[in-house]
């Protein structure tokens, strides 16, 4: 564990050096930053825009802003790989909707209301084959950015405070967000499973 952390740090000190001499004006370094996270900017990228081509083009122009606003990175507040991670979010949100892709239609509150949070628990936990392609279709169904904060937080495991980073948005806004997602999830496979019974 100790060894780990030590990689940690030496990596974020080596990054931090590198951006320093990117900004003196050795620009040709950013290519050396870019390249280590290229792979990973674009997994990120990928996960809400299906097309490859689309998401490599995004990815490019992630890595532009990110080198065009390198001097607002600051350690402090977030390490490199998130505050990528942040750019790459934001960029891929901004094509969505400029390609019109992301429709914000939401779901009637009462209707949410009316399942019980055991129950959205219950129905989410279930990992019965055909429980889970209902799962999946339910989160097929939802906007580009709902699926990506499950995926920051189910998936990738991340912390609130990270993701409140990289999304923009506060705490109590992704916590009671996640609370509506299962619920919706929940409803959207109660209602799969009513449709296949008729």
């Amino acid at each position: 564990m100790e060894a780990k952390t030590a990689n940690v740090l030496q990596r974020s000190q080596d990054e931090t050096m590198l951006i320093g001499l990117i900004l003196e004006g050795q620009t040709n370094l950013f290519r050396q930053l870019a390249s280590q996270y290229a792979e990973r900017v674009l997994q990120l990228v990928s996960r809400m825009i299906t097309s490859p081509e689309d998401a490599e083009e995004v990815t490019q122009d992630a890595l532009l802003a990110a080198f065009q606003s390198l001097r607002r990175f600051d350690a402090q507040q977030a390490s490199f790989p998130t505050w990528l991670s942040a750019i790459a979010y934001r960029t891929a949100l901004k094509y969505l909707r400029d390609q019109q892709k992301v429709l914000f239609v939401e779901t009637d509150q009462t209707w949410l209301d009316s399942v019980p949070d055991n129950e959205a628990d219950m129905l989410l936990n279930d990992t019965r084959p055909d429980r889970l392609v209902f799962l999946d279709q339910a989160v097929s169904q939802l906007r580009p950015d709902d699926q990506m904060l499950l995926s920051f937080y189910y998936y990738d495991d991340k912390p609130i405070r990270e993701i409140s980073y990289i999304t923009g948005r506060t705490e109590g806004y992704l916590r009671s967000r996640l609370q509506w997602i299962r619920k919706r999830m929940a409803l959207t496979i109660k209602t799969l499973e009513a449709d296949e019974k008729e």
